[in-house]
């Protein structure tokens, strides 16, 4: 990867560890990533002893693949393209064909529920604890939260927790998913009101009755799973497919959506025929060659952008992807746009002919975009700018919705059960109609029931949110922010070379504090390439 420390930073000296390779790993955390680091240490890396902890004792699932969460929640990858490391893609697909109780699930273009590719994960590790037997690694789960993390002056790594420390030697934050933020207060004693601050790991969505309408923050992927959770068989409606088109048939469901977020923008759907982009211009080395004595210039990416698409036939309307709900005066409008464009961004993922190319180029252009990010070439006014109003754009092409929820939300819509609102500004607890209010550019709406799907996380290294392990490395000095020119950032500080901490000798960090010096973290795939 590019070299990412810039503004005069130096590397740390060599430990004896980083010359020989560590022969005891630590790793903090054993969902997705922690599974697939353990893995590839087994596999092919010298190593002798293996710590890894995971305070919830269930390795291999994580947060968003426990086997016990609901069946709605699917992959937002096919089954065909989602991997464990980055050389194979067809790992889990391979799994799922040796499964008794999975025949005839298999499409490799279609979409499984989440918790059988935590199926698969727990599978990793039994296999994993065989093969290291194997080669005589010795390897030891720990069930519980590492809450503590040190550096001895020799550069030797302490990680405590309620059983006792450890010492290895060299430790890695697969910890994952930052905090959540409570942004927002549950309704008071005796209301009626129901909010859920989350929906993983919760049966709150179940009870929602049949005819509510049920407000959800957020537009995106997460949200999208709420819709269909709410819309399930399970609920007694169905989607069935009339000439071509998938229709939604109610049943005894008569509940309503309103999607409710800053911009209410709507994900790309991924290209059922990707095209294969010959890229010249949207090219690490070619944006690298615009890059001016202040940096690189979020026009120069624009124009590479555009470049790559007049190469494809395809005129970009960035009017409509900077504010896709431009000249809308009312809900009602705004939600006959998001239909609107939802239909488009369809017919562009099913085309043959391969129009669907932003998407196109965003997914085979990942590794390259995260290397170019990392390096920090953009000006650091221009980083902000993005962080701050185009990062939302970005990620609706960078990590687009599976065509089978698209074509769902497409059939809600066109049957009147699914809405948007955008321009929300301010969410509180209104007494006087024992409701929330969430006031918008357009007025305000009551919600009754309030779902938050808007996946805010606390991604401040020194807030007093984080846990116990963060905390202390942030007291030792082995953890500190993200820092440009002065100005403090959300995530870590870490070398993107080596995914060293600064500040550390041998703590690396693969989890959501990558987001901030890093590209998006939120993709299987590149935390696995990680």
């Amino acid at each position: 990867m590019p070299d990412g420390l810039g503004n005069g930073a130096t590397r740390p000296a060599a430990s004896a560890a980083d010359q020989q390779g560590p022969a005891h790993v630590a790793l903090i955390g054993c969902g997705f990533t922690g599974t697939s680091a353990l893995f590839q240490l087994v596999d092919r890396f010298p190593v002798r002893q293996i710590t890894v902890y995971e305070a919830s004792g269930d390795f291999g699932p994580g947060y968003p693949y426990r086997l016990d969460d609901s069946p709605d929640y699917t992959l937002n990858n096919t089954t065909d393209t989602m991997c464990l490391v980055p050389s194979n893609r067809r790992a889990f697909a391979a799994w799922v064909e040796r499964q008794s109780d999975l025949a005839g699930t298999l499409e490799p273009g279609g979409l499984l529920p989440r918790s059988i590719y935590g199926r698969f994960l727990k599978d990793v590790v039994a296999a994993t604890l065989t093969v290291a037997a194997v080669k005589n690694i010795t390897v030891r789960l720990v069930p519980e939260e590492a809450t503590r993390l040190t550096e001895t002056p020799s550069g030797q790594v302490v990680i405590g927790s309620a059983s006792g420390d450890v010492t290895a030697d060299a430790a890695i934050l697969t910890t994952g998913r930052c905090p959540a933020l409570a942004e927002l207060s549950p309704p008071p004693a005796g209301s009626r009101a129901l909010y859920c601050p989350h929906h993983i790991h919760t049966h709150d969505l179940d009870a929602i009755p049949l005819h509510a309408t049920v407000h959800v923050l957020g537009a995106s992927l997460s949200a999208y799973d709420v819709v269909n959770r709410l819309f399930s068989p399970s609920s007694g409606c169905r989607f069935e497919r009339i000439g071509g088109r998938l229709t939604f048939r109610e049943g005894p469901n008569r509940r309503t959506v309103v999607l409710c977020s800053r911009t209410g923008r709507l994900k790309k759907v991924r290209s059922q025929f990707p095209r294969a982009l010959d890229r010249t211009a949207f090219t690490a080395a070619a944006l690298f060659r615009r890059k001016g004595p202040n940096g690189l210039r979020l026009s120069d990416i624009r124009c590479a952008i555009e470049a790559e698409a007049a190469s494809a036939g395809v005129t970009i309307n960035w009017p409509s992807i900077r504010d896709p709900y431009a000249g809308c005066a009312s809900v009602d409008e705004v939600t006959r746009r998001a239909s609107a464009l939802l239909a488009e961004s369809v017919a562009e993922a099913v085309d043959p002919a391969g129009r669907n190319v932003l998407v196109d180029l965003f997914g085979q252009a990942q590794v390259e975009i995260w290397d170019a990010f990392a390096a920090r070439p953009l000006a650091s006014d221009e980083e902000l700018f993005y962080r701050t109003h185009l990062e939302t754009s970005v990620l609706a092409y960078a990590a687009p919705a599976a065509l089978a929820t698209a074509e769902r939300l497409l059939a809600l819509f066109d049957a009147g059960r699914l809405r948007v609102v955008s321009g929300v500004r301010e969410v509180a607890f209104d007494r006087g109609s024992d409701a929330y209010r969430i006031s918008h550019k357009f007025g305000a709406a009551e919600a009754k029931i309030l779902v938050a799907a808007n996946s805010s996380i606390d991604r401040e290294v020194r807030s007093r949110g984080q846990p116990p392990l963060i905390r202390s490395m942030v007291e030792q000095g082995t953890l500190r922010a993200d820092e440009r020119d002065g100005r403090t950032l959300k995530g870590a500080a870490v070398d993107m070379t080596t995914f060293r901490a600064r500040g550390s000798r041998n703590v690396y960090v693969a989890n959501m504090l990558l987001w901030g010096p890093g590209f998006f973290t939120s993709s299987a795939f590149m935390m696995a390439t990680v």
